[in-house]
This record gives structure tokens, sequence and C-alpha cells, in this order.
């Protein structure tokens, strides 16, 4: 389970979080307008902005005493809205990113587990990150958070941005984690693609949770 409790998260002198508690012990979404204080939400989980009270907990495990490159090691993956791959890296080199990190030994079949699930990948392995679409970016960011979030999957508005037909193949892909045995949270600025998934929804307006 990922508990959330009171927390408060600042960027500079201006409070965006405040007294931020929840839990998520299933597929749940984050629902709020641009500006609500979602992805200040998933860079606090991953303590890429350091939350100034309150605690997060994920498996009993105090996640703010971790560092953001040792979050995988928690199995923990994070697809960042703006997918932040390496360009001039190869679209296989930027998915195995994170597994180089943890010296995997098995490193190759978690790879190919990947792949299973995004076929579509196979197309263009051997581009360089900066040739590809931002859709085909999405499906590459996706990938790169599944091969070590095995725990938790953090997916921050991964329909934003792309083509309607891309937009449905995301739907169909983060449906099918509904039903691993892993938690997986992901924000949306509204309802639209979150109740095709059927995600368990909370809201957050102002950086305040609603019920």
């Amino acid at each position: 389970m990922l508990i959330i409790n009171n927390l408060e998260v600042s960027i500079g002198k201006i409070n965006i979080l405040q007294s931020i508690s929840f839990k998520v012990s299933k597929f749940s979404s984050v629902i709020g307008r641009n500006g609500a204080g979602k992805t200040t939400l998933m860079r606090a989980i991953m303590n890429i902005l350091p939350s100034q009270s309150g605690y997060i907990q994920f498996q009993k495990k105090t996640l703010n005493n971790f560092k953001t490159y040792n979050m995988s090691k928690l199995g923990i993956g994070y697809m960042p809205e703006d997918r932040r791959l390496v360009p001039d890296l190869s679209v296989k080199d930027n998915i195995m990113i994170p597994l180089w990190s943890l010296n995997k030994k098995n490193s190759n079949d978690q790879f190919e587990e990947v792949l299973s699930f995004i076929p579509e990948l196979k197309d263009f392995l051997s581009r360089q990150a900066f040739q590809l679409s931002g859709g085909q970016q999405k499906l590459v960011a996706l990938a790169r958070a599944m091969i070590v979030g095995k725990n938790l999957l953090l997916l921050d508005e991964p329909f934003e941005g792309v083509a309607p037909a891309l937009a449905e193949r995301l739907v169909e892909l983060i449906s099918s984690l509904n039903k691993d045995n892993l938690i997986t949270l992901i924000t949306e600025s509204d309802e639209s693609f979150s109740k095709k998934i059927k995600a368990n929804i909370i809201r957050i307006e102002r950086g305040k949770i609603y019920n």
C-alpha cells in the first residue's frame, strides 16, 4: 500500500501541496486541472521535490528517506509527464538505463518481457530517442518505468499530447496493468481515460485532496 500522510510541498515560497493525505492499494487516478498539483505530487513521491512536512510510505518504507535514484530498488517505476528520455541514446538503451543502474543479471529477460507487453517498440528499438514522435516517446517512457516498476508504477499524464489512436492504445496497455499484482497511480486532467481503465478516482484541486 502507498500511504501519503499530511504531505506539504513548496516550490520556492509557494506552497503547492497542502496537507495531502490518501491511501492507494489498487489502480488509481489523481484527477485535477492543470496547476492543481498532480505533477508536484508525483515528484514528491519520487523525492525529486522534498517535502516540508508529512511522510510517504510504500510497503512500510518511508520514501522521504530514499534518494530518487534508489526508488528502483523498491520496485518503483516512474514515467514523467515530459518523458525525460536521453535524446542521443537508442530506444533500447533508454529502456535499459534503470536496469543498468541496478546491475541486474537477468536484464535481457526483463527487457524481452517489456517488449512482449509493448510489441510496437520492436519497430524502432535502434532509433535515437530524438527521432521519435511524441507518442512513440510515451511508449518508451512507459516501458522504462515498467522494466523496474514491479511493485509501484507512477504514470504522470500518460495520455496527454498524443494522437487519439495512440491514446486508445495506451488505454489498452495501462488497463492491462490493472490485472497485474502491482499498484499503479496515474494522473489526468479529467476522467476521460480514467473511466475507461476503471481507476479509483482521487481528486486534487489547488493542492488539496477532495472526496
